[in-house]
């Protein structure tokens, strides 16, 4: 069967840009994607929110580190948590993530 080398992405609506501390976001985790970014590997997490929207959600090492124990198909919560200043002097965004695991659609 013909099938498609190239790379195709879930168009989202990005959720994770001009944050003010204590914004949240929740819905079901439906997908990761990854990609080459103009940083490197880029992640993208994909929430479908209850209003059906879809937002994208990209990495970044809190985020990473949190959702590499979540399933997919779990409903999560997200709630933007502030910067912190890292090891290396790096300013980077901090996020808290809950999730239930045996969520049913």
């Amino acid at each position: 069967m013909r099938k498609s080398a190239s790379q195709s992405f879930e168009k989202t609506t990005t959720w994770n840009t001009n944050l003010t501390i204590g914004d949240k976001l929740e819905g079901v985790y439906e997908s990761k994607d990854e990609f080459e970014g103009n940083y490197g590997l880029t992640t993208k997490y994909v929430i479908t929110a209850p209003d059906g929207t879809k937002y994208g959600v990209y990495g970044s090492a809190s985020l990473n580190r949190q959702f590499a124990k979540i399933p997919t198909g779990s409903y999560v919560w997200i709630e933007y948590t502030g910067e912190i200043t890292s090891q290396t002097g790096r300013i980077v965004k901090t996020y808290t993530v809950d999730y239930d695991d045996e969520y049913k659609a």
